[in-house]
């Protein structure tokens, strides 16, 4: 697969394929456009064929061949690569995933299960009452196509075989299973049925709840060959347009959930079903939005629900707010008590994560109760924040037992806000720069490391680049320096990259690194570049490594005589090096 996609790369030209869906116009040794993922007036978006990369550089969002098709198209990564391996004419090799013959074979079972289920609803009375108490009407059991599976142990299975449909496959895709003689029954009985359909509208999966009290309440489609639970949103294939406008999910828990805010008109929302939010979840959500708004049951589980879901969420970078529900509620219960408005109001008055988490403390405990003010005080030391914690000492400074001075009480509140964050960071020391100021790139890096950077996407100084990199690493003066330093040596371990930088800087992880480091010709005049400028950046950066490990020195607990006089004798000899090496530049200059 790899050789394959590398393939992929050296046919498929970054600027003939971004220029297939917006207008690229020519600007020095790059290419500019309106920027697709933000409302863009002044082109943003960079196109470079050398690194084979695009950049937006207003919000942000770039990648490669790969990320492009996967992030217009909104498509998994094994959908983009088939897409551009058509494009290139390269053919793909076959690997375990089920052949289309059985695949279509088994979404066509699926759709004639669809077509029992939707004809038994109106004939079951007792199926079609449970409907309308919950506020299900023809038209909303239509355009959810909602259905009925038949107390009756084998009535789907021989609908299914009628229809020409192997029982052995159905049995593969959780409509049916098998008795120890070897008959086949039904997955389904005496439920309303809600098909599940992946993003793009194909039908993967069922849930069946059961008409009234019982146990177990729902019963769902197993992963199968067509289905994996963790990875498929219910009402997403309804919500991508409005997904696409408005960039705000609105998450729930469950059918009737998600089927009552698209009555409310809050059109964004989906369910994850039958399984706690799981990581292909949350990057399912991150394709298709910035922001999700958990409305998740208000019970206990509901909540413990929500405060996982939300750490996952952020964790990703998206946007988390909470919608609050009174005790006893959940989505369907209130649009069917109070209408849609209310429903619409709980999302739109949804709060952030820290006032949703603040909130629970105080109905949990009262002021004058220890427990108060210990979550109060850990719960604000996870504030990502400073300005997120400010309002909440405040509010809680004036009911801060034993000090009745408001603002004595916030500065002891803030200590120990502080005193937490503090004991919860790992004791890293921060990497120092060298004495005299860089101006430094967009990345973080200083004016030494985008030289070596830059040398080392060029033919003619690549090898001296990269040996320097490969062996001193850690003489890099930043963080982001260093992070990419040690990428970059971990990549090539062996050898020089060779080739155009398009055809190596996949294999630098993460993307995060790919991206910065592709984004170094922008920054960089390479015009300017020489063999002088090259080892006069390399010279730097050893005198500055030099240097912190003297000031390391200076600041030990244990500075003796003969650690002094050790940091007289290099600071002598770095005094008569930087002589030797005359005036310093900046080697970008």
């Amino acid at each position: 697969m790899a050789d394959e996609r590398d393939e992929i790369r050296s046919r498929v030209s970054i600027v003939d394929l971004v220029g297939r869906t917006i207008r690229l116009t020519k600007a020095g040794k790059t290419w500019k456009g309106l920027c697709p993922f933000h409302p863009d007036k002044n082109p943003s978006l960079t196109v470079t064929d050398t690194t084979g990369r695009y950049k937006c550089w207003s919000c942000g969002e770039s990648g490669d061949i790969f990320t492009w098709v996967m992030k217009t198209q909104n498509v998994e990564f094994g959908e983009a690569i088939r897409d551009l391996a058509a494009m290139a004419g390269v053919e793909l090799s076959r690997g375990p995933a089920t052949p289309p013959s059985v695949r279509q074979a088994q979404l066509s079972a699926m759709e004639a299960a669809l077509e029992f289920f939707r004809g038994q609803l109106g004939k079951s009375s007792a199926a079609t009452e449970y409907c309308d108490r919950r506020g299900l009407d023809a038209d909303v059991r239509a355009e959810w196509e909602l259905g009925y599976a038949p107390d009756v142990g084998e009535a789907l299975a021989v609908h299914l075989k009628k229809t020409g449909h192997s029982l052995a496959e159905c049995k593969s895709i959780f409509l049916v299973d098998q008795d120890a003689a070897g008959g086949y029954f039904d997955k389904f009985r005496s439920r309303l049925m809600f098909p599940i359909r992946d993003e793009r509208g194909k039908l993967v999966a069922f849930g069946g709840r059961i008409l009234g009290d019982g146990h177990p309440k729902y019963i769902n489609s197993g992963d199968t060959p067509i289905y994996r639970k963790s990875r498929v949103l219910y009402g997403l294939n309804r919500a991508r347009q409005a997904l696409q406008e408005q960039k705000r999910a609105v998450l729930v828990e469950g059918y009737l959930d998600a089927i009552a805010c698209h009555r409310a008109g809050l059109t964004t929302a989906v369910a994850s079903l039958g399984t706690a939010l799981a990581d292909d979840h949350v990057a399912l959500l991150k394709r298709w939005c910035s922001e999700v708004v958990l409305l998740y049951d208000s019970d206990e589980a509901g909540q413990k629900a929500t405060d996982r879901a939300a750490k996952m969420l952020a964790s990703e970078s998206l946007t988390v707010r909470v919608a609050g529900l009174e005790d006893g509620d959940d989505p369907d219960t209130l649009l069917r008590r109070e209408g849609p408005a209310a429903l619409r109001r709980s999302v739109e008055n949804a709060v952030s994560v820290l006032d949703f988490s603040m909130a629970r403390i105080a109905k949990r405990y009262a002021p004058s109760q220890e427990g108060f003010w210990s979550e109060s005080v850990a719960q604000l030391a996870e504030a990502k924040s400073l300005l997120e914690i400010e309002p909440h000492v405040a509010r809680l400074s004036a009911q801060y037992p034993g000090i009745r001075n408001p603002v004595d009480a916030a500065a002891a509140l803030r200590k120990m806000v502080d005193r937490a964050r503090r004991s919860e960071r790992r004791p890293t020391a921060p990497r120092r720069a060298v004495s005299v100021e860089h101006h430094s790139s967009g990345a973080g890096l200083s004016s030494a490391e985008v030289t070596v950077l830059a040398a080392l996407l060029s033919d003619a100084y690549r090898d001296r680049a990269w040996g320097f990199v490969s062996q001193s690493a850690e003489v890099a003066e930043t963080s982001p320096g260093l992070d990419m330093f040690r990428a970059i040596a971990a990549a090539f371990a062996e050898s020089a990259p060779e080739g155009k930088p398009s055809e190596w800087l996949h294999l630098i992880e993460p993307e995060s690194l790919r991206g910065s480091l592709s984004d170094v010709p922008l920054d960089f005049r390479a015009e300017n570049l020489t063999a002088a400028k090259l080892d006069d950046a390399i010279e730097l950066l050893y005198r500055g490594a030099k240097m912190r490990e003297v000031t390391a020195m200076k600041q030990s607990e244990t500075l003796d005589d003969s650690k002094r006089a050790e940091i007289v004798e290099r600071l002598s000899q770095l005094k008569s090096d930087s002589k030797a090496a005359g005036p310093e530049q900046d080697p970008a200059l």
